[in-house]
């Protein structure tokens, strides 16, 4: 929570990453760039500042010097630097991916419909601020603000499915020879290849399968695929078809320069891209471990209505309710059907 006001590099050393006090990663090593992604997050957005997600230790006997951010800025455009920064942000997206994914595994029935809980009151409470941008039905402004300024909420923000997502804008008329058309039904990618290509979504829609299920649809122009593929040669996590006839443009490592070169903010974009799925990790692994540290420290009681999380879902849903009998509004019947049949289903995670 310190602003983040420099970046760093180590000279020669060994770093240690702080999550939380049960996670933990380290970086040993020379001419180390870090504390990058918080800086770049806040340039990007046009924020005054911007709050560092980790706590980083440095060994006794290590060389760090701070890099003042108008450098960061002027040298993330240059290939040798800018290619150094996103891919040390992508081992630790990597690491951090791995963390999260290891204690998930921890997580019991109980816990993992405590989740859940808060996933669905976020959503259900986003869902309530879209309908209030579009009819500024006053009752709904209440509602969300008195529900978005609960505990709950700031935890179920962090499990929320969507919240790092990737894009990214190119010059397209400097990469004709790097897109290439797709028809509908045609694959991109396959689940456990060897590949390193970066693939950005120009035009069209695209289906997500990972196990032989489908669990996506990408549709936004400017969406990012492939990263950690093209940076650290990870294997595909998921299989990716063309819903319809779609344009993409391909990164290979060996056209990466002349691609970053003629698009100057290409390492920026990459590199905040990077640092919100970082900080997005960062927000889940903090969040499974407050779940598992509640059960630890609290006699909770086995049965889903003692839980906090549902307790303060099925207020919101309650009050809703008596909005529902009073306007019979479809829009909120349909909100109501669809928080409950939500809610029958994660209440057997617990049984």
């Amino acid at each position: 929570m310190d602003p983040a006001d420099s970046a760093y590099i180590m000279h020669k050393g060994k770093l240690t990453f702080e999550i939380s006090p049960n996670d933990k990663y380290y970086l040993e090593g020379k001419e180390i760039i870090f504390g990058t992604e918080e800086p770049l997050i806040a340039y990007k957005t046009n924020r005054d500042n911007y709050f560092r997600f980790q706590t980083v230790y440095r060994d006794d006997g290590s060389s760090v010097d701070r890099i003042p951010l108008k450098n960061l800025y002027k040298v993330i455009s240059t290939y040798n630097i800018g290619y150094v920064v996103v891919k040390n942000i992508a081992k630790f997206v990597e690491i951090t991916n791995n963390i999260y994914i290891k204690k998930e595994q921890n997580l019991s029935g109980k816990e993992m419909a405590s989740r859940e809980f808060a996933r669905l009151y976020v959503e259900i409470i986003d869902r309530l601020d879209e309908v209030y941008e579009k009819m500024k039905v006053k009752w709904v402004k209440k509602v969300t603000d008195n529900y978005m300024n609960s505990l709950v909420y700031t935890k179920g923000k962090a499990f929320k499915k969507d919240t790092a997502k990737s894009s990214l804008k190119l010059r397209l008329d400097q990469l004709s020879d790097y897109i290439v058309n797709l028809e509908a039904g045609a694959l991109l990618c396959e689940e456990g290849d060897q590949e390193n290509e970066m693939f950005i979504l120009n035009r069209g829609n695209l289906e997500v399968y990972i196990g032989g299920k489908k669990v996506a649809t990408i549709g936004e122009s400017g969406t990012v695929i492939g990263e950690m593929a093209l940076l650290l040669g990870e294997k595909r996590t998921a299989t990716i078809k063309a819903l319809t006839n779609c344009n993409i443009t391909i990164i290979k490592p060996e056209n990466l320069k002349e691609i970053a070169s003629g698009n100057s903010d290409f390492f920026l974009n990459v590199a905040v891209n990077m640092g919100r799925r970082l900080e997005h990790n960062c927000s889940l692994i903090r969040g499974t471990e407050d779940l598992l540290g509640e059960s630890e420290t609290e006699a909770l009681p086995a049965a889903p209505k003692e839980m906090t999380n549902y307790r303060e879902l099925t207020s919101l849903i309650n009050e809703l309710e008596t909005y529902d009998a009073k306007y019979k509004l479809e829009w909120l019947s349909d909100l109501l059907k669809y928080g409950r049949s939500e809610i029958a289903q994660i209440r057997k995670l617990s049984q």
